[in-house]
């Protein structure tokens, strides 16, 4: 389980950071991009991986709830971490890169 997470660790950060990278790089520096994706993905992926399995649910539910999360949290992160990123930028940019992290992990299941 731990090495599952730890792939998935790494996915994470590599899918997400690339797409922060190419949404947001033309204002902030890719290092400064790359270093808030890893915040981002760190803050929020243990919980995604062991909290919300934890709670039982139904694996539809569990996934909306954990994603939602995941979305939320991320955005709120990038609010912070990026300045003048704005709540719009910092939602569509959450989005995007929970969406596509999403929709790896599920090709790659």
């Amino acid at each position: 389980m731990i090495s599952d997470f730890l792939l998935a660790y790494f996915l994470t950060i590599f899918i997400e950071g690339a797409v922060l990278i190419i949404l947001i790089r033309k204002k902030y520096e890719i290092k400064l991009i790359a270093r808030n994706a890893i915040i981002a993905s760190s803050l929020t992926l243990p919980f995604v991986w062991f909290f919300f399995p934890a709670l039982g649910l139904e694996w539809t539910v569990q996934t909306a709830l954990a994603e939602l999360f995941a979305f939320s949290s991320e955005a709120g992160i990038y609010l912070l971490l990026f300045e003048k990123i704005g709540w719009r930028n910092a939602i569509i940019a959450s989005l995007l890169c929970n969406s596509v992290s999403f929709l790896f992990g599920i090709l790659l299941l």
